[in-house]
This record gives C-alpha cells, sequence and structure tokens, in this order.
C-alpha cells in the first residue's frame, strides 16, 4: 500500500510539473519571459514599470518559433514599453492601448521572420508601477 501511494505521487507530481510552465505544447498560450522591467517618465521622475506577459498563439505548435525569435521580441517590446508615459497607462483605457500597440510590435517582428503573425493575442498577466 505505501509503495502504491509513493507511485500515485510520483505520477501526479511529474504531471504537474510538465503543465505548470505554460509552454505545454498543447496549449496555444505561452509565458514571455522573464518579466519585462523598463524606466518610464512620469512627470520629471523616472519611475520602473515590469510588466509580465503572455501571448496566444495561433497553432500552439508554433511555440519552437516564437522560442527563436524571443531576443527580436523582446527588444520591441522593451522599446514601446519604455517609451509609455505613467499618466497614460495608469487608466485601464491606457493600459487596453498599450496592450494592442504591444501586440501589434511582436505580430510585426513574426511577420518578418516567419513570413506570418503566429501570435493571435497578448496578455499583461501583471502590470506593476513604482
Amino acid at each position: 500500500m505505501r509503495f502504491l501511494s509513493f507511485f500515485i505521487l510520483l505520477i501526479l507530481s511529474s504531471t504537474a510539473f510538465s503543465a505548470g510552465g505554460g509552454g505545454n505544447s498543447n496549449s496555444p498560450f505561452i509565458p514571455l519571459n522573464p518579466p519585462i522591467i523598463v524606466n518610464i517618465i512620469d512627470g520629471d521622475k523616472v519611475r520602473h514599470m515590469q510588466v509580465i506577459i503572455e501571448i496566444k498563439l495561433v497553432d500552439p505548435l508554433d511555440s519552437a518559433k516564437v522560442d527563436l525569435h524571443k531576443g527580436p521580441i523582446r527588444h520591441e517590446l522593451i522599446l514601446l514599453l519604455s517609451s509609455q508615459d505613467a499618466a497614460t497607462i495608469s487608466s485601464a483605457l491606457g493600459k487596453e492601448q498599450l496592450r494592442k500597440d504591444a501586440l501589434a510590435v511582436v505580430q510585426k517582428v513574426m511577420q518578418e521572420f516567419e513570413g506570418k503573425p503566429v501570435i493571435e493575442a497578448l496578455y499583461f498577466t501583471n502590470f506593476i508601477i513604482q
């Protein structure tokens, strides 16, 4: 009985570990790790913004393509995010517009490298300004 319990626990923990990354080949959602941290302008002060982004792929099998181009994707997102004004992105409308702009930037990168946008949606799963 003890062996059976151990075996079941081992199977459950390995299943949870493999599904926990979010980059599972069956899932169209993948995290864009690590978080992106940039400086933004707030009047005459400089503040810090951290965002965690998750993207939704048109085809879950394209996750390797996104991994291949993470450098250019992150670069373009850093340029976009660091150009923001704190007052503009403090509102829900400002954040939504930034999300749309970020999606367009990421799709443009993938279009350039892969010949198709690959990414269907982009979500901010964490958004902090300090």
